[in-house]
């Protein structure tokens, strides 16, 4: 059994979730998951509806209930998962100045004012859809304050079932240049477990743009499992360590108040 982390995780702090922190830290126990971190939803798009739902005070209250309950037996750490990173460089280096964070995934919801889950025209031309998502993305890896990228080719969840099944090498240049921007800053990419649960049969990002990952020069890469309901915490995490493992990178990466540390398999 590998060290089990689970570094993507969703609790009532975010607002879609209902999820209770203690709840979570207790089943992480009982299935033996070492890590868990908190990555509440930090969005400051105008049209998310998250905007200004996120309770720092809050969050960090019950972050210390649940060290001060099960710390003994689980890292529980501090985090969010940053909207868009590259848009709000200055306001998040307002709001975590006086705070203290283990971890921050960089996730792209929106590009421009439209959200990616949502009702796609007719006749949206799809390879026009994909290249505009992973251009934000790739401006996120190019100037986004975060460690780990996450979910990186999330769209494809969300797109019309008209569009054909999303085949990385359709976009492998941009794909490598987000990697590559990835890999300059030292920063990291997720494997994110809920692809295998929710219907799309494969991690995200796909099994070929992690190769390509590697092939590039990368190693730092997180595992999560993107829980947002108390059933999917640690979900095919497993799963997700094996492909890491058999791709050969030498492990997992965790990391303590930004500072990132290699768990070797």
């Amino acid at each position: 059994m590998h060290y089990l982390v689970d570094y993507h995780v969703h609790t009532d702090n975010s607002f879609d979730s209902r999820a209770k922190m203690m709840d979570y830290c207790q089943k992480a126990v009982e299935i033996g998951i070492k890590e868990i971190v908190f990555t509440e939803h930090f969005d400051l798009n105008s049209e998310d509806a998250g905007l200004g739902y996120f309770n720092y005070e809050r969050y960090s209250l019950e972050i210390e209930e649940c060290r001060e309950r099960f710390g003994k037996k689980l890292a529980i750490k501090k985090g969010l998962e940053l909207g868009e990173p590259h848009l709000y460089l200055q306001e998040h280096a307002v709001f975590w100045e006086d705070k203290t964070f283990d971890f921050f995934l960089g996730s792209v919801h929106f590009v421009g004012d439209q959200l990616l889950h949502r009702d796609y025209e007719d006749d949206a031309d799809e390879r026009e859809v994909y290249l505009q998502y992973f251009e934000e993305v790739l401006a996120t890896a190019q100037k986004g304050n975060f460690h780990s990228l996450g979910h990186l080719d999330v769209l494809k969840r969300y797109v019309p079932r008209t569009f054909k099944k999303f085949k990385a090498l359709d976009y492998e240049e941009v794909v490598r240049e987000i990697l590559k921007a990835v890999i300059k800053r030292y920063r990291g990419i997720e494997l994110n477990t809920s692809g295998f649960s929710q219907g799309l049969g494969e991690p995200l990002p796909t099994l070929e743009i992690i190769k390509w990952y590697k092939e590039l020069g990368g190693k730092i890469i997180t595992i999560g499992s993107d829980a947002h309901h108390l059933r999917q915490l640690g979900q095919d995490l497993e799963r997700g360590l094996e492909i890491i493992k058999d791709l050969g990178f030498p492990g997992i990466c965790t990391y303590t108040k930004g500072e990132p540390r290699i768990i070797s398999f």
